[in-house]
């Protein structure tokens, strides 16, 4: 009898243990945290930030401080959910992040700082990491995660036009140089497009010498590395 009574109270615990699980999560609150810069002279930003879920239903909103690096601090997120972060600020482009939350019985803070790009007339934004090899046309491995920021950037302010413009590896060759850097706006204007990014929203300049503000290094640079001609996001 009493071995029938302790299995009763084993079946009674594993059956319960899904619910008070369950339940940790349902009553868990997740915060997320960071910094807010400007993404091209790396400066802290003070803006507005609205999270919401991925119904589209506010969940809360907060603001970065630039006297304290941009540092931001949002709670009420719940665990295993997804939502996405909308940075605005007047003057910058509207940005738009999304945050996946890990499943977790526990009080956690998630860690994201966030780069917004300028958006006013004549804004000059680099591309981060060129999207092509030395010497190529074509774009690289990996270069949707390259470029991917920009598209979201484009599909998220719909009324702004741009200029992308291409600089070239070396001095050479204008010629060839040209050439190139043709091929790569070709490239570029594709697959923004493919990405639905209006063809009447971006225009694209070619040049045959490098970058004046970006030149090649002088000295030989650590092994592995290798000056590729930048790209910038010019807002028009």
């Amino acid at each position: 009898m009493k071995f029938l009574k302790t299995l009763a109270a084993l079946a009674f615990l594993t059956a319960l243990v899904p619910g008070i699980v369950s339940a940790q999560l349902i009553n868990t609150v997740v915060s997320i945290t960071g910094n807010i810069f400007d993404a091209v002279s790396r400066e802290p930003v003070s803006c507005h930030l609205l999270i919401t879920d991925e119904a589209g239903k506010r969940i809360t909103m907060a603001k970065s401080n630039a006297f304290d690096n941009g540092y931001y601090f949002m709670t009420g997120l719940k665990p295993g959910q997804n939502y996405f972060v909308t940075v605005l600020k007047k003057n910058f482009f509207k940005e738009k992040f999304k945050i996946t939350v890990p499943n977790t019985g526990k009080y956690q803070e998630i860690s994201r700082d966030f780069l917004i790009k300028p958006k006013t007339r004549g804004a000059l934004i680099p591309f981060p990491v060129p999207p092509f090899e030395l010497n190529k046309s074509k774009l690289r491995y990996g270069a949707d995660e390259l470029i991917g920021d920009f598209i979201s950037t484009l599909l998220n302010n719909p009324k702004t036009n741009v200029e992308i413009i291409c600089y070239p590896d070396n001095n050479k060759s204008a010629l060839k140089n040209k050439s190139l850097t043709e091929e790569r706006c070709a490239s570029l204007k594709e697959y923004f497009e493919k990405n639905g990014i209006a063809s009447s929203r971006l225009s694209f300049v070619a040049n045959s010498k490098t970058d004046p503000k970006d030149p090649p290094p002088t000295k030989t640079r650590a092994k592995g590395k290798r000056y590729i001609g930048p790209i910038y996001m010019l807002v028009k």
